[in-house]
């Protein structure tokens, strides 16, 4: 079972010690195919939360006395986001999703009767707009290997072939994490050839091979912070202060949300609304600018203008 995800691989540790069963490291870690040190590093994230202790008579973890997964209910709310993260899951893939309908069906079996009965009544209230991935086929092997290597700290070998170029290059990649994005599933991590971390698609991925070599993730490195210096994922050069104005028409909608850590926005007296990022690179706000057509306008830095400037005339005179 080493393609089994963490949260399936928590789940059935937990349904297992329920169960009264003998766990010991070695055997859970011989059941998933992992290493001990990641079924430590597992009983030690289940001890924020559960009375997991280790007997050292019968040489197995076991719940404290009266503790019981089976004495557990689901309340209605949270039954509700067991459901909404199905929805969510769905359009992700058909591993995640198939993973996600095994966990509920475990907590049907070892919760109480009130949580049955709240997952019967309860109806599919939730959808979400989400780009859906359609090759999860293609990138399912790259997706368990990946998972593997993390949970194991070990590198991985890849081939990877951008959407740019199209040059196919060969590396050493310590993943740091998996993410998705407008249906497609990335692996962020250290490239050892480009000795910078980076984003790699895993549809680009053509072959990839767990390594004997460890790595361990920087103290100080975190997805959101690495992503805050981009429009959204991409990040590239110095940072650069970008201003934006909109008109009055499409104002409202500009500031019923928050786009970006850094926006700061000024209401002018026409009702019109300037708006001001700091990133790293233009490249995806340019793109989203073109979203607004005429109610856009970049003002400021004057060479992403012109960028702007120059790519709608060569835009206007495809429809000439």
């Amino acid at each position: 079972m080493a393609d089994s995800t963490r949260l399936h691989r928590l789940i059935e540790i937990l349904t297992t010690i329920d169960k009264g069963k003998t766990v010991t490291p070695k055997g859970l870690a011989g059941h998933f195919g992992v290493h001990e040190r990641t079924i430590y590093r597992d009983i030690n994230d289940l001890r924020i939360d559960f009375p997991i202790e280790f007997d050292e008579e019968t040489n197995s973890y076991r719940f404290l006395d009266g503790f019981s997964l089976k004495k557990l209910d689901l309340s209605s709310k949270e039954v509700k986001l067991l459901l909404a993260g199905r929805a969510a899951l769905s359009k992700m893939g058909e591993g995640l999703s198939s993973t996600f309908t095994e966990m509920v069906s475990k907590i049907r079996a070892e919760t109480g009767k009130k949580t049955e009965q709240r997952l019967k009544i309860t109806r599919n209230q939730f959808w979400f707009d989400i780009d859906p991935v359609t090759n999860y086929s293609e990138i399912k092997s790259q997706f368990e290997i990946i998972q593997v290597a993390m949970d194991d700290n070990n590198s991985v070998n890849i081939r990877y072939k951008g959407m740019g170029d199209q040059k196919e290059t060969k590396r050493m990649v310590d993943p740091y994490g998996l993410f998705y994005s407008s249906g497609v599933w990335y692996t962020i991590g250290y490239c050892h050839l480009r000795k910078e971390i980076r984003i790699f698609a895993l549809d680009c991925i053509k072959d990839v091979r767990k390594s004997e070599d460890y790595y361990s993730i920087p103290s100080d490195f975190s997805m959101d912070r690495y992503f805050e210096a981009g429009w959204h994922i991409v990040k590239y050069g110095k940072p650069v202060d970008i201003q934006l104005k909109f008109t009055k028409a499409v104002a409202r909608w500009i500031t019923r949300r928050k786009w970006h850590p850094t926006q700061k926005i000024e209401k002018m007296d026409d009702g019109s609304i300037t708006v001001t990022v700091t990133l790293n690179g233009t490249e995806e706000i340019r793109r989203w600018v073109y979203h607004w057509g005429p109610n856009c306008e970049v003002l400021s830095p004057p060479e992403f203008r012109r960028e702007v400037i120059e790519e709608i005339s060569s835009m206007s005179k495809v429809y000439e």
